[in-house]
């Protein structure tokens, strides 16, 4: 028997909103819940299918085979990429403080 919930796998230190992490886990056999911080949205395995196929085909990577490995303690999975010519994600943008104007005096 399994147990609900259970922990699928988790992101920290992620750039951008409140708090940084998304967490991935099962509720029930038939839902699988995202979370942002206390914020969480519940997928079916319809909603979960479309989601994943359309960001697949964003980045490019619907030919790619990915190998589930359980951790050693149970809890969550490791995602590797089986194919050597994935490409590395895109550098960060910057964010440049606004030049100082020069004026005639200095």
């Amino acid at each position: 028997m399994k147990h609900f919930p259970k922990p699928l796998i988790s992101f920290r230190k992620l750039q951008g909103g409140q708090f940084g992490t998304l967490d991935v886990q099962a509720t029930d056999p038939h839902y699988v819940e995202l979370a942002l911080g206390s914020d969480f949205v519940d997928l079916t395995r319809a909603q979960w299918i479309a989601l994943r196929s359309t960001i697949d085909r964003f980045f490019g990577s619907e030919t790619e085979t990915v190998v589930l490995t359980n951790e050693e303690d149970g809890e969550g999975v490791i995602f590797e990429a089986e194919e050597e010519d994935v490409r590395p994600p895109p550098p960060q943008a910057r964010h440049r403080a606004p030049a100082r104007r020069r004026t005639a005096n200095g």
